[in-house]
């Protein structure tokens, strides 16, 4: 009798987002969904790049018309469905969907299904699905009603249009996409766009409404369940949610003050204070932007790298290696300094977690120096700034989308690159390599010590 293959969880969540990337991208070149309503077979591999920008919640499209003149409104549909399908994890919603159906789930459908939705509670995980799509929808919902009066004024006498753009924004900004159907770009008051022809007020509301969206979606919704439970005073709160909240709100911090010392009094196209904040925040995977990315000063294009590289929390629709990771490590090199135990918020953390956060960041390092290598020979003969590549390839792996413009010049060889990077920023590198080897958090049992040994470092 043949022994069954145990199913991998990881390897689930990978087939579904490569099933969903291949299936939107064969729809996007359909008549239908094409505004032309011929075939775009011609254009399939924009309409890949496109479908893995969306699926991964990344916010890039190299259609040179942008999606509003190159998809029609049911192209249109097949991407917001991607970013929601993307940003939840269709494990999720497949879940979601199982649970309605059937009240009660075994043992083991809940533990495969607390660890493709990176769970650490399998018994409550239907409950917490179930949290988590109502929680999504809600806040959508909530924002496009919000971004309505906004959008009657950019439309004015065209409510359905002005509606469908206000639905799309709500779930791109949540969903930490950057996408928004009159281009990934829209939100810079550019001469002749939409946006430049909005009242002051109009635009700061847009602005405000979109940033709080962008932090809802990215802050994980572990810290949103219980957070609004109002269940537990702040100093209850699991030392999670503490971690996430602090790093979460001194990154927002750091990154408005460099932003406003280094762009705001530049002179002639400075930021303004607002865009400053709403840069901090949009680099931290969102992809929106307010200031045209290729004036920021070099400083400025490193220090959104770093925010781009570090990305979001766990358990949320941002990428990055995540505000949980930066904490540890640099909590572990605060307390080597200070030769103390790893400890915070009255707790002491194992090494088992140093070593893990301390390879998810030299592997994603590593991927980004040998992306960085391999696109800046491919293009060696485009005289693209290295910063400029850089700066696409953190903005891919970080699932973010802000563009310097170099990703539309770049060869069809390096934007399969950046293809690669956004599917593996967006699942993680450390899920990614537990799709191949199921035992990575597993402690291997021997009937035996080996001796230690100590040498020199450094």
């Amino acid at each position: 009798m043949k022994k069954k293959l145990p199913l991998n969880p990881y390897a689930l969540v990978l087939i579904s987002f490569v099933l969903i990337i291949l299936i939107g991208s064969l729809l996007l070149i359909m008549p239908w969904a094409q505004s032309t309503g011929k075939w775009a077979w011609n254009n399939y591999f924009e309409a890949l790049f496109t479908a893995t920008s969306a699926t991964c919640v990344t916010g890039f499209d190299i259609y040179p018309s942008g999606i509003s003149g190159q998809l029609s409104l049911g192209g249109q549909i097949v991407v917001l469905a991607m970013i929601q399908l993307g940003g939840l994890g269709f494990i999720t919603v497949l879940a979601f969907f199982i649970t309605l159906f059937k009240s009660k789930l075994q043992f083991k459908e809940r533990y495969l299904l607390s660890q493709a939705v990176n769970s650490t509670n399998f018994a409550d995980v239907v409950s917490f699905v179930r949290k988590i799509i109502v929680i999504s929808l809600s806040v959508e919902l909530i924002g496009a009603l919000i971004g309505l009066p906004v959008f009657f004024t950019m439309f004015p006498g065209k409510p359905g249009q002005a509606i469908w753009n206000s639905i799309f924004l709500s779930v791109s900004a949540f969903n930490n996409a950057g996408f928004d159907v009159n281009g990934n770009t829209s939100l810079i008051p550019d001469a002749g766009t939409l946006i430049a022809n909005l009242p002051n007020w109009a635009t700061i509301y847009l602005n405000i409404y979109v940033m709080l969206l962008i932090v809802a979606g990215g802050i994980s919704f572990l810290v949103i369940i219980e957070v609004f439970s109002f269940k537990k005073k702040p100093k209850q709160w699991r030392v999670f949610t503490k971690i996430v909240l602090l790093t979460t709100a001194f990154l927002i911090i750091a990154g408005f003050v460099w932003f406003l010392l280094a762009e705001c009094f530049k002179g002639s196209g400075s930021m303004n204070p607002l865009d400053a904040l709403f840069q901090s925040i949009t680099s931290r995977t969102a992809g929106f932007a307010t200031y045209n990315q290729n004036d920021l000063t070099i400083g400025s294009k490193i220090v959104t790298s770093v925010l781009m590289f570090i990305g979001g929390s766990p358990l949320s629709t941002a990428g990055g290696i995540k505000t949980t990771t930066l904490f540890m490590i640099c909590l572990a090199i605060y307390s080597y300094l200070r030769g103390k135990s790893v400890s915070a918020f009255k707790r002491t953390y194992s090494t088992k977690m140093i070593v893990k956060a301390l390879a998810l960041f030299f592997i994603a390092i590593l991927a980004v120096i040998v992306c960085f290598i391999i696109i800046s020979t491919i293009e060696s003969g485009k005289n693209i700034p290295s910063e400029n590549i850089l700066f696409e390839i953190m903005s891919s792996f970080g699932t973010v989308g802000l563009s310097t413009g170099a990703v539309d010049n770049l060869s069809v060889a390096s934007n399969s690159i950046l293809i690669l990077l956004m599917f593996a920023g967006r699942l993680g590198p450390i899920t990614f390599f537990q799709v191949f080897q199921m035992n990575m958090n597993k402690q291997g049992t021997t009937h035996h010590k080996l001796v230690e040994e100590d040498f020199l470092i450094g």
